[in-house]
């Protein structure tokens, strides 16, 4: 029975010590990383499609309550949004260097990252697609990340 205890006992130790250790700084710089690649590709095809043609909102844009009476604004806010703001914002909200700007820096991010996500859930995925929360579960991992963000 000592030697069972005792590998428990190690295992908790060595679990406690790995979550407490300045390693841990790697879980959020992940997140960090992850989330503006994803963030970014959800965006680089907007914003490919809106270089081809300027002048031509997205047609997804244009299905959008509010944002559809302002398409071609919209198209490029979210473009921009996507490729460009939030992925910067939220990977300076991780230079420590920055000191306090690096939190309200990330929680910019967040903020910005969150309503957009919960505008393309809400106006697109249910709105417009009409989909259950099953088909857009992509889309909620991205939201819960830009919470985390948000209040981070």
């Amino acid at each position: 029975a000592k030697p069972s205890f005792f590998y428990q006992n190690n295992t908790m130790n060595f679990l406690s010590n790995l979550s407490s250790s300045r390693l841990g700084i790697l879980s959020e710089l992940t997140l960090r990383i992850i989330f503006a690649l994803l963030i970014f590709s959800h965006g680089e095809g907007k914003l490919s499609a809106l270089i081809a043609e300027p002048e031509t909102p997205l047609r997804v844009i244009q299905n959008l309550a509010f944002f559809g009476e302002m398409p071609l604004f919209s198209s490029w806010l979210a473009a921009i949004l996507e490729t460009i703001i939030i992925p910067i914002l939220i990977l300076a909200g991780g230079a420590t260097f920055l000191g306090e700007k690096a939190k309200t820096l990330s929680t910019l991010g967040g903020l910005l990252a969150t309503a957009l996500m919960l505008n393309i859930i809400l106006n697109f995925h249910i709105g417009v697609l009409e989909e259950t929360w099953t088909e857009f579960k992509y889309q909620l991992s991205l939201l819960a990340i830009s919470v985390y963000f948000l209040f981070k």
